[in-house]
């Protein structure tokens, strides 16, 4: 082979060299990084053109105990940082910082955050306790929440219990409801622990066990909200509208409701026993509300304007609550329970005067007898 065409292979096999690598190269860039490059999500494109999520606002407004939980939801606007972030993973209904859902979403050696007292977002009172308005309504969407398959589970997180077992107590409100397995009280209205006092009794009557739980609820641990809730389908109401043969303490917890099934059918006559029963169960509420009433220290907390008592009815198929606010004659009954109080004050002492103006005259002709 001459020198002249010795030079040309060598020039062909050095732009071969050049090609490949130059191959090699290109393929490199091609090629994506999995381990810089977050998967994408469903949403807004990103630049690849691949859909990526949305950021968006964090719903505050079911924890009381965090800012912001009055406030409408407002969704974010993405901006170009936004979108430059990887996709959080979130919770099947939604972002919750106080739910075990937002825990799992947590990288493992962070640690969820600590439950925070309630503060301005809230309509709070001298005590510090949630208003009764305020918390009326967080029952209120909650239970919305829950109805519509939405709940976001909030204040149920480890962080949650410690802090309650170490700090103590502090519920929103004091709710009277029966004990039928079909209503998880805390479920029903999207609450988590400690927010919610719950007293469950069949019927959900009150006796003087109930009251006097509600007492330490309402004076004690300071809720300034009474939800009395019965429910459809009640069993310890039909039984009493049917006048069942029932023993026991079961049966005079039933004979407890019969002045609510009587008033019923007072006031619709037309109706059998089965029919009755709906009417009966509201009746059955606002005979607890009467009854709970009669207590000094509740009457005196409602009187204040210091304790807010509402009936309620929830349905156990469809989830809903049927809000039928304060007693129609509360004003009446308190005044009317007053005066009843006065009556036997009055009528306690002047006995007590009697009895002691009695034993003293015996007592002096006891004496005049001894010196005779």
């Amino acid at each position: 082979m001459d020198r002249k065409t010795r030079g040309v292979v060598v020039a062909l096999v050095a732009a071969c060299g050049l090609v490949a690598a130059a191959t090699a190269h290109l393929d490199d860039h091609a090629k994506p990084d999995h381990g810089d490059t977050p998967a994408p999500a469903h949403g807004a494109a990103d630049d690849h053109g691949t859909a990526k999520p949305a950021p968006k606002a964090k719903d505050d407004r079911a924890n009381p105990f965090k800012a912001g939980s009055r406030k409408a939801d407002a969704p974010a606007k993405a901006t170009a940082k936004d979108e430059a972030k990887p996709a959080k993973s979130e919770d099947a209904h939604g972002p919750n910082a106080d739910s075990n859902h937002a825990e799992a979403a947590q990288p493992a050696a962070s640690k969820p955050a600590k439950a925070s007292a309630p503060n301005a977002s809230a309509t709070l009172t001298e005590a510090g306790a949630v208003a009764a308005d305020e918390a009326l309504t967080l029952l209120k969407e909650g239970n919305e929440r829950w109805a519509n398959n939405s709940s976001v589970h909030p204040a149920v997180d480890s962080a949650r219990r410690e802090t309650l077992a170490s700090e103590g107590q502090r519920p929103f409100a004091t709710i009277l409801t029966c004990a039928d397995s079909r209503i998880p009280v805390e479920r029903v209205f999207d609450r988590g622990v400690g927010e919610i006092f719950a007293i469950r009794v069949a019927g959900n009557v009150s006796g003087a066990s109930e009251t006097g739980t509600i007492e330490y609820g309402l004076g004690h641990l300071k809720t300034r909200l009474l939800v009395v809730m019965g429910h459809t389908k009640c069993g310890a109401v039909a039984a009493a509208a049917s006048k069942a043969e029932l023993h026991g303490a079961v049966g005079d917890l039933v004979n407890s409701i019969q002045p609510a099934v009587q008033r019923a059918q007072r006031q619709h006559p037309e109706l059998d026993a089965t029919a009755i029963t709906p009417y009966a169960i509201k009746e059955n509420v606002w005979q607890s509300v009467f009854g709970l009433l009669k207590s000094d220290e509740i009457r005196d907390l409602v009187s204040k304007g210091d304790v807010k008592v509402v009936g309620a009815v929830y349905d156990i198929a469809s989830g809903k609550i049927e809000w039928l606010g304060e007693h129609p004659w509360q004003h009446e009954l308190l005044a009317a329970l007053e005066s009843r109080k006065h009556t036997e004050t009055v009528a306690s002492a002047n006995a007590g005067a009697e009895a002691d103006a009695s034993t003293e005259h015996q007592t002096a002709a006891a004496s005049e007898d001894a010196h005779k």
